[in-house]
């Protein structure tokens, strides 16, 4: 009998918690369209429109615990238009990655249309802070060698191809797994 009773007691609580949650979604909903309908109301809140084929910088967060900052990368390519305020974004170089933006993180850079030359390959390279090292002396770094693997990994690698007949270096490369 008192198994009875908890049973039914459970089964009420259950329907009034349902309707509460019911109501708490309504009113956030109701709360969420009444802000987005301010927000569209808002004229000087605009988005650039952006096109298949424009080419874009995009804005990536900036890991600093102490500030919302965003580092603008690229150029890159929009190839495809999700929704009016969302593209997918083509990287310009080998890997030719793609990637999703909301339009807030994303700048014009020019409009498309434009081939891609290898001047604005040598930007994209060297504008997202990448630098050109076309070799490796044996004492320009004080780097770990860690940092020069993550950094600068094909020039290492052709480094410790060319001097693996050095006890260290064939050590190291041990150290590190490289072949």
């Amino acid at each position: 009998m008192l198994d009875d009773a908890r049973v039914k007691h459970m089964a009420q609580l259950k329907i009034a918690l349902d309707q509460l949650l019911r109501e708490v979604f309504t009113r956030s909903d109701k709360l969420r369209q009444q802000a987005r309908g301010r927000c569209d109301k808002n004229t000087r809140v605009k988005f650039a429109n952006f096109s298949v084929g424009d080419f874009v910088l995009v804005g990536t967060v900036v890991q600093r615990p102490t500030k919302l900052a965003l580092q603008l990368r690229g150029p890159q390519q929009v190839v495809r238009v999700v929704t009016d305020h969302v593209m997918e974004t083509q990287q310009l170089l080998a890997t030719f990655d793609l990637s999703t933006h909301h339009a807030c993180r994303l700048k014009m850079y020019h409009e498309g249309g434009r081939e891609v030359t290898d001047d604005l390959v040598d930007q994209i390279t060297f504008g997202d802070g990448g630098f050109h090292v076309e070799r490796l002396e044996v004492e320009s770094s004080w780097e770990p060698v860690d940092n020069l693997l993550e950094d600068i990994p094909i020039v290492l690698r052709k480094w410790c191809a060319a001097h693996k007949d050095e006890d260290h270096v064939a050590d190291m490369m041990a150290h590190l797994g490289l072949p």
